[in-house]
């Protein structure tokens, strides 16, 4: 079996452009946790998850905390708490009005598919590289999409939702 009989084509992406907070609620409207994101012209350059999300924001909070236990020792275990309710509040802020490209990892190696590589490849790809999601493409354009989900649909034998 193909990739392309088992990809969902109906494709839910982001621009790499968008604000993390209109992507996060793209995300959530659909029930994903992740999408491809494209530039511009549509072409794929990277994939999203809201771990990413998560991360960019315990990177900051993390930089914060760094800096104030440099700068200074609070003995007020309540002004502490504070503080950290405070980092965490501006790290949310800042990473929410921040563009996708900001919270993509540096290092990601975008793995994709063609709609005529195999299944099995797909589902190597996935364990491999312990992804869950692996964009399918043609011409650097995304036209489908693979999930675990999609894995499991098709050994179940039922087709997933975006199929058609």
């Amino acid at each position: 079996m193909s990739v392309n009989n088992a990809m969902t084509k109906e494709v839910i992406s982001v621009r790499a452009t968008s604000s993390v907070r209109d992507a996060w609620v793209v995300l959530m409207e659909a029930g994903i946790s992740g999408a491809p994101v494209v530039d511009d012209a549509g072409a794929l350059v990277g994939v999203l998850s809201v771990t990413d999300i998560f991360r960019a924001v315990i990177d900051r909070v993390q930089k914060a905390r760094s800096l104030r236990e440099a700068t200074l020792q609070p003995s007020d275990p309540g002004a502490v708490e504070k503080e950290e309710i405070r980092e965490l509040s501006l790290a949310l802020r800042a990473v929410s009005e921040g563009s996708v490209a900001n919270v993509l990892p540096k290092d990601q190696k975008v793995l994709t598919l063609s709609p005529g590589d195999s299944f099995d490849r797909a589902i190597h790809l996935m364990a491999e590289h312990n992804v869950n999601r692996l964009p399918v493409v043609r011409d650097n354009q995304v036209v489908g999409i693979i999930t675990r989900q999609d894995v499991i649909w098709q050994i179940a034998g039922r087709p997933s939702k975006g199929q058609g």
